[in-house]
């Protein structure tokens, strides 16, 4: 009895032993795990960082490439490149590549930004959809199709309750079509002292040729415009089903001098139809109605 006792409390002392010895290795797994995911998220946190801090640099300096090179955070050390069109033809113009990377002894990881640097007031053009036959203009008349954003990377916001309420307290809601006289509605772009006019057309606008309208066009409809026709001031399609498009009439260049902002597209096909860039206008049409877009855009982060 005594010997079976003691055989007994050897194969427990044994078992207790072995199972104390798994418990041990679990933990020191466990704690390993913890450890590792504890590098693989600083490393993350580490490289997000660095890309907020180039994006940071290049709000305060468009110009700014140097990027960071060995920078510690944390225990982390960071590095961060910038490259634009210039380094690689296809990210395409106006866009700046944020490459950030963070990194300690055990992970590193990786972030990449894209970002569109340009503000949507700065070209004559910015749509949503195609650009067909447009000639772009610079505000000196000279031909430049570089002012033209086709199949834009984002839409600017636009405070369409204040565009309403202005047409409104002006007497210039249109609930469906309008053909406007010349000179309409005041012959200036200016409503009332530095206030400019505002329209809104649910329907369709329509210029006759050789008539000249003034003011920010918001237009629910397409635009059509005749040979001949003229808008001075910012035109307005908040409707991806919108166009600005040529209608029949003589050969005469029709022209928007101020600028298109168009959720949908522009169609100048079988006329002649410019944009010219004007930022007098569109300085009016900023302030008072997109104020809140910023001066660069993120488009793709990774």
């Amino acid at each position: 009895m005594g010997r079976t006792l003691l055989i007994l409390m050897a194969g427990f002392a044994a078992s207790f032993g072995m199972l104390s010895l798994s418990k041990n290795q679990r933990f020191i797994d466990s704690s390993s795990r913890l450890v590792d995911h504890f590098a693989r998220y600083t490393s993350k946190n580490a490289a997000t960082s660095g890309a907020y801090m180039a994006l940071n640099q290049l709000y305060l300096n468009p110009a700014w490439r140097s990027g960071y090179t060995n920078l510690v955070l944390g225990g982390n050390v960071i590095n961060v490149a910038i490259d634009d069109e210039s380094d690689d033809a296809s990210l395409g113009p106006y866009r700046v590549r944020i490459r950030a990377s963070g990194g300690n002894l055990d992970t590193t990881s990786q972030a990449e930004v894209t970002v569109f640097d340009r503000e949507f007031n700065r070209f004559a053009v910015w749509a949503k959809d195609t650009v067909i036959s447009i000639t772009a203009k610079d505000s000196l008349g000279t031909g430049n199709q570089n002012l033209i954003i086709q199949n834009a990377p984002f839409m600017p916001k636009i405070d369409d309750d204040e565009l309403i309420e202005r047409a409104t307290s002006q007497s210039h809601l249109y609930p469906g079509n309008l053909t406007p006289s010349s000179g309409y509605p005041n012959g200036s772009f200016y409503y009332l002292g530095m206030t400019p006019n505002v329209t809104i057309v649910q329907g369709d606008l329509r210029v006759a040729s050789g008539r000249t309208i003034w003011g920010i066009f918001c237009v629910g409809g397409n635009v059509i415009l005749e040979g001949g026709a003229t808008i001075n001031g910012v035109v307005y399609l908040p409707q991806t089903s919108s166009r600005v498009v040529y209608a029949s009439g003589n050969s005469t260049e029709s022209l928007i001098k101020g600028g298109v902002v168009a959720w949908g597209g522009l169609d100048g096909s079988g006329g002649n139809v410019a944009v010219q860039h004007f930022p007098s206008y569109y300085r009016q049409f900023v302030s008072r109605y997109a104020s809140t877009n910023p001066p660069m855009r993120v488009i793709s982060w990774k």
